[in-house]
């Protein structure tokens, strides 16, 4: 997402450099959009988290189970260690590595799951968030618009965040 922000700034920054050298870039109507800030603001990103939240409960649940499980035998462990047999410290030890073991082969499959469905719903916002963009600045008139994190200075009426987050939360 940032990389694709990034080339956006960029293309948009060279651009309006090219712009800069023109006699033309007087006539132009520039504005600047905080796509994070209009991202941050978006009802959808609260649903969009409960969504994927909701889809892999079970398995982060599972995983807490067992983290639980790990700390309880580790802390039984610790307590217990001086009135238990050698015999019973080893199963105990083979049942924590077998749980460390056991969790470390499912939290990292959520993990990439969960960041791979992050990346397809911030996708999706960064789509709406296009969308409003472009109708904010076909309605206002804007003939160039740019991130304004790759802006030095702009005067504060040329930011349009508010208005592209107003017309995103509009869309579903």
């Amino acid at each position: 997402m940032k990389k694709l922000i990034k080339s956006i700034a960029f293309t948009a920054a060279a651009t309006s450099m090219l712009f800069a050298g023109n006699s033309l870039a007087a006539d132009q109507k520039i504005a600047t959009v905080n796509v994070q800030q209009v991202i941050s603001q978006l009802p959808q990103m609260a649903d969009i988290q409960a969504n994927i939240t909701n889809e892999f409960k079970e398995q982060i649940d599972a995983l807490k189970k067992m983290e639980g499980d790990i700390k309880y035998n580790m802390e039984k462990r610790q307590r217990d260690e001086a009135i238990m047999s050698k015999k019973e410290i080893e199963a105990l030890e083979a049942t924590i590595n077998g749980l460390r073991q056991e969790y470390a082969a499912k939290a990292q499959p959520l993990q990439q799951s969960l960041k791979r469905r992050e990346q397809e719903e911030q996708q999706k916002i960064l789509l709406i968030v296009k969308q409003a963009v472009d109708s904010v600045a076909k309605k206002e008139g804007y003939d160039l618009v740019l991130q304004q994190s790759a802006v030095a200075f702009a005067k504060p009426d040329a930011d349009i965040s508010l208005k592209v987050a107003e017309q995103a939360a509009k869309t579903k």
